[in-house]
């Protein structure tokens, strides 16, 4: 009997369990989402969305639709937009949803500040078909906000930061990238600063300095100085006629950019003119620039500098800091290291000096060197001595170099050959020794370097110094272990 009994507890208990998990808690959220279908205002999917009208008394801001997630501003004036921010805005819009219908068929909207509206949202559908909300004023709690919709008189509450979101001016919805370009697509930079020019071209995904010289460039720096331009933002827009000002600055650019990217080798055109501070109306008397320095110094305010990019119309304002970072000159993105390679991809290594010639391969399947065709494990950090020496920053470059016999590099001393699934990274030659160092010259660059002596040492290896030792047999007379 006291079995039956706990049995029949038991079951009651798993019931009980039962109505709780699919009555309470999963019933009870399919009808909070049954409950959130039936309070929105509308049931539209934001992708669907083609026109956004935010309406003001003091603005009408219209943005359209370009493609599936890109937008374009028509209204008040034709400028680019953030597309981020109305993708945001699309799904706000397409998600609104009442609290509570708080009074109907209300017959004074003005004390709810619906008539006329503080906030009007239009959307437009891919099909045609429009939706509006007329916002007001918050409740006096400040957590909802008075809404009504067109051709009805009954008030609603949303939620207040719901309404906000719509609460846009026209700044706060352009584009405010400095350039929109794709950093890791880029073919090529131009960059004229006082610290000079600069052509930079990428070449089997390396950078190069172009001019009368042949420079590899500081993959880092380059990469820095990209993102830089493609990341940094509009500080403030200028929204005022160039004609209406004595000089832009622009025909003696602070900064010049100029870069090509993509397949198609698309092109981005930045130039920075005039500090605004010292932007001068016509009929205006110029101010006096070093109290305005003094006076930004003193408040701790950033100098601001027009700028355009020659792909969309309007001009903006960058800070000092942007103008800082992008302002270099060919000693500053000029690579430092004797040689530049991604050594995780190096999978052969031919190595030629005074004790032969020294072919090193990674072992198959794994990071191990092997040598030679007897395929003798290598030594790892010998190995990657040869590699560190090829890194390592040079005491000098000579720019202008004489003749290869000069320098000893017509009968060189030294050879390193990288290879990367047969095709050749990398060709380094070392020749005479100097004062400070050794000539060296990467095959393809016209410069001469003076590398580091200690270099030389890593790179004179011999057989013996490249190959791991054999295993030490056991010591005369020890006793052989035997398996038990």
């Amino acid at each position: 009997m006291r079995f039956r009994g706990t049995l029949v507890l038991v079951l009651i208990c798993a019931a009980l369990g039962a109505y709780v998990y699919f009555y309470e808690i999963k019933g009870g959220e399919q009808r909070e989402k049954k409950k959130q279908e039936a309070d929105r205002l509308w049931k539209v999917e934001s992708a669907s969305i083609q026109q956004i009208d935010l309406i003001t008394s003091q603005e009408h801001i219209t943005a359209v639709r370009k493609g599936d997630k890109e937008w374009k501003i028509t209204a008040p004036r034709t400028v680019d937009a953030d597309a981020d921010e109305l993708n945001r805005i699309a799904g706000s819009a397409a998600e609104i949803t009442r609290e509570s219908v708080l009074e109907t068929n209300a017959n004074d909207l003005a004390r709810f500040g619906l008539e006329p509206p503080q906030l009007t949202l239009r959307i437009k559908m891919k099909d045609g078909k429009e939706y509006e909300v007329r916002y007001g004023e918050n409740n006096p709690t400040g957590n909802s906000t008075y809404a009504t919709m067109p051709g009805s008189k009954d008030v609603v509450l949303v939620a207040s930061y719901t309404a906000s979101s719509f609460r846009k001016k026209l700044d706060d919805l352009r584009n405010r990238s400095v350039l929109n370009f794709e950093q890791y697509d880029t073919n090529s930079l131009d960059l004229q600063s006082e610290k000079g020019s600069i052509q930079l071209t990428k070449e089997n995904d390396k950078w190069w300095l172009q001019g009368k010289q042949h420079w590899a460039a500081d993959s880092s720096a380059v990469s820095g100085l990209l993102s830089t331009l493609a990341t940094s933002r509009v500080k403030e827009f200028f929204d005022g006629s160039p004609d209406d000002y004595v000089n832009l600055g622009f025909d003696k650019p602070l900064l010049d950019v100029r870069l090509t990217y993509g397949k198609d080798r698309a092109i981005k055109h930045l130039t920075v003119g005039l500090e605004k501070s010292r932007l001068v109306m016509k009929g205006q008397k110029p101010s006096k620039k070093p109290d305005e320095k003094k006076d930004a110094a003193e408040t701790g305010s950033s100098e601001l500098y027009l700028a355009r990019d020659e792909s969309r119309p309007g001009m903006f304002f960058v800070d000092k800091e942007f103008i800082d970072k992008v302002r270099k000159g060919p000693a500053d993105l000029r690579d430092k290291a004797l040689a530049s390679f991604q050594r995780w991809d190096i999978d052969s290594i031919t190595l030629t000096n005074a004790k032969g010639t020294f072919n090193l391969a990674k072992a198959e399947g794994g990071g191990d060197w092997v040598l030679g065709d007897s395929k003798k494990k290598a030594k790892w950090d010998v190995v990657n001595g040869i590699l560190d020496a090829l890194e390592k920053p040079v005491k000098e470059f000579v720019d202008s170099p004489a003749a290869p016999a000069t320098y000893g590099l017509d009968k060189p001393t030294v050879r390193v050959v990288l290879k990367q699934k047969g095709q050749v990274k990398l060709e380094c030659e070392f020749g005479k020794e100097t004062k400070d160092g050794v000539y060296s010259q990467v095959k393809g660059e016209t410069s001469v370097k003076v590398a580091d002596k200690e270099s030389m040492e890593k790179l004179g290896k011999g057989e013996s110094d490249l190959v791991e030792p054999p295993p030490a047999a056991p010591a005369a007379g020890a006793p052989a272990t035997s398996k038990k």
